[in-house]
């Protein structure tokens, strides 16, 4: 079998795999301890380490870490220091996007021996998303209207690929995992789609298909963001009318009154409607809560996998997604509430679902190809076969890894503000916040992971 020549490499890279496997949840609970508290700071410097970026040529070493720095730097009001750390990871996610098959595939022999932790950082298309739709609003933050333009382009281009994206790169991985499996892959096909498999899984809580996408997987956060953007630095008509026809795209898949109320105001500036309509206007975002993240399912496979072994074990690791929750229900200012404008758990779970069966198969695929070996070394050496066993059950993991930063939903409010004092109020804590005197337009930026502690309050004045 085509196996028999992997022996020595499975062993090998196995001890490896298993360190790698531990090393990534202790990397992380520095992090998420920093974010539950609201210390931005700590957050951001626990991942600013990991990313490793070099200070001469600004490459990074770790995208997951990069991206995880980026969010973090920008709750912490250090916008150009994200904003590169932002640049650094669209670097990386680019060269991963035209990596060739040949680099692809010596990736994937290394994982199908080991785990997917073994690997480096799949960006996810939401990764891409966020990292262009944060940049954007770093440069709102800063005054720079210009590269925010660019940015929320670039953020809407990325999402305008998104359903070929998703099509190609399922067809690509099918046919990458038939290549892996070679002479086993009958046998792969078979453990899949056996009757015994699917109880497990679902004995292990893993159902299809359990989140619905928004239409063309967009995130109406970016989109929405790039509409109010469009309407508040209008320099024609036709902004104020393709502000409308965001505004309008959002509202149909949201159905949001408050976006409602702001198509409506865009539509009517299109239309020759004075911009004083938009005066002392302020705009409440509201990041609310902690996204969904991966966490580790073991699930034992049926111990027919392979007629007449003698193996120690044959079970597969997965990862499943897990919610943490909002913060608060909403929050208010100057009693106006902020009501849902997106679910990033919906975007993170549509995209996993879509993702998901070529997990379930790499993985399956792993322990196939990993209990062939423990056979056939258990065959000339019991001792050997028992090693193998043991290496298997503690190299067995899921790759836990996801942009843990993002919130569990994104909420909206506006307001006309009598004063240059608004007040905003979330669970317990009431917080005043000044408005810019001189400033025509303001948008209220809130970010709460947890309710242990105040919500960050950015201010934007336009």
């Amino acid at each position: 079998m085509r196996m028999i020549k992997r022996s020595g490499l499975v062993l090998a890279i196995l001890v490896t795999s298993g360190c790698t496997t531990i090393l990534q949840g202790n990397d992380s609970k520095p992090f998420e301890e920093a974010m539950v508290s609201h210390d931005y700071l700590t957050a951001a410097t626990h991942a600013q380490e990991l990313a490793d970026m070099d200070p001469e040529t600004g490459e990074v070493d770790d995208l997951f870490w990069t991206l995880q720095a980026g969010a973090a730097l920008r709750f912490d009001g250090q916008y150009k220091l994200s904003t590169s750390y932002f640049d650094a990871a669209e670097k990386v996610m680019r060269e991963e996007d035209t990596e060739s098959g040949i680099e692809k595939g010596a990736e994937t022999v290394g994982s199908i021996a080991g785990n997917d932790a073994m690997l480096d950082y799949e960006q996810t298309y939401y990764d891409g998303v966020m990292a262009n739709t944060y940049k954007a609003w770093n440069f709102l933050a800063e005054g720079d209207k210009q590269n925010a333009r660019v940015e929320f382009n670039r953020a809407e281009e990325r999402q305008r690929i998104a359903a070929e994206y998703f099509a190609d790169k399922i067809k690509e991985q099918k046919k990458e995992l038939e290549e892996e499996a070679g002479e086993s892959f009958s046998l792969v096909n078979s453990t899949l789609k056996s009757d015994l498999t699917q109880s497990a899984l679902k004995n292990a809580g893993f159902e299809e298909n359990q989140w619905k996408a928004y239409g063309g997987f967009v995130n109406p956060y970016t989109t929405y963001s790039n509409a109010l953007f469009l309407m508040l630095n209008a320099k024609s008509k036709s902004d104020y009318q393709k502000a409308a026809d965001l505004f309008n795209r959002v509202y149909k898949m949201t159905k949001s009154a408050a976006v409602k109320a702001d198509y409506d105001l865009a539509r009517s500036l299109a239309r020759g409607k004075s911009k004083k309509a938009l005066d002392k206007k302020v705009w409440v975002v509201f990041e609310n809560g902690q996204s969904i993240v991966r966490e580790e399912r073991r699930v034992d496979l049926p111990i027919g996998i392979i007629p007449g072994a003698d193996v120690q074990y044959a079970g597969i690791a997965l990862p499943k997604l897990k919610s943490r929750g909002e913060a608060y229900p909403y929050i208010t200012v100057n009693g106006v509430k902020t009501a849902s404008l997106s679910n990033m758990d919906r975007i993170i779970g549509a995209e996993f679902d879509t993702e998901f069966p070529y997990i379930l198969a790499r993985e399956v695929t792993r322990t196939t190809l990993k209990t062939i070996v423990q056979k056939q070394l258990n065959d000339e050496n019991e001792l050997l076969g028992l090693a193998a066993g043991i290496l298997q059950a503690a190299t067995t993991g899921a790759d836990l890894r996801s942009f843990s930063a993002l919130p569990c939903e994104f909420e909206t409010a506006s307001l006309v503000a009598k004063s240059n004092q608004v007040t905003v109020k979330a669970g317990a804590f009431e917080m005043p916040v000044e408005l810019d005197k001189s400033s025509k337009n303001h948008v209220i930026y809130v970010k709460a992971p947890t309710a242990n502690a105040a919500p960050t309050i950015q201010v934007i004045n336009l």
